[in-house]
């Protein structure tokens, strides 16, 4: 793995390739059950100055594809009391403030969803480059639903959810 000092990405504005980037969460139901899920990345830019350090970067994920292998959930998942797709189905998270940590980068940011915004702090770490012009990050964070008023008491539906995103960025040209 590389260290913040040594990695360095081409200055410019990194896409992410939406067919090779995925976003996964896991959330404990009932107290002891895991379930897990995915939402589709729809876009994402990281903004990287001259000393090839990410300085800003912006994520949209499709709320409206959820994915947890149980459609009724899925369905349920959409409605108002928990992420209300009928109204917003996108999720979006952006951070101006990426600092270095022993991991590689912290994105500390803002999450917003269902018309509330709350904290998040992505850890991201860069593993080697897939290939000429484009880079994948691998990023961890935890989220606390309760700032952002999703029904269901924590006994059923666990208040923190485990999020892992594994991007591919293309570089500018």
């Amino acid at each position: 793995m590389s260290t913040p000092t040594t990695t360095r990405l081409r200055p410019g504005t990194w896409t992410v390739h939406t067919g090779r980037t995925s976003a996964t969460f896991t959330v404990r139901k009932l107290g002891f059950h895991l379930v897990h899920g995915s939402i589709p990345v729809r876009a994402a830019t990281v903004h990287v100055n001259t000393a090839g350090t990410p300085t800003a970067l912006r994520a949209e994920l499709d709320l409206s594809a959820i994915d947890t292998g149980n459609r009724r959930r899925d369905r349920d998942l959409q409605k108002s009391q928990w992420l209300d797709c009928g109204t917003e189905p996108t999720m979006t998270f952006a951070s101006g403030d990426i600092t270095s940590c022993p991991e590689g980068w912290a994105a500390q940011g803002f999450l917003s969803l269902r018309g509330t915004t709350c904290p998040l702090t992505l850890t991201v770490e860069r593993p080697a480059g897939t290939g000429a012009g484009s880079v994948r990050l691998q990023a961890r964070a935890t989220l606390d639903r309760a700032p952002l008023g999703m029904g269901a008491p924590r006994a059923i539906v666990g208040r923190y959810l485990e999020i892992a995103i594994d991007a591919v960025l293309v570089a500018p040209h």
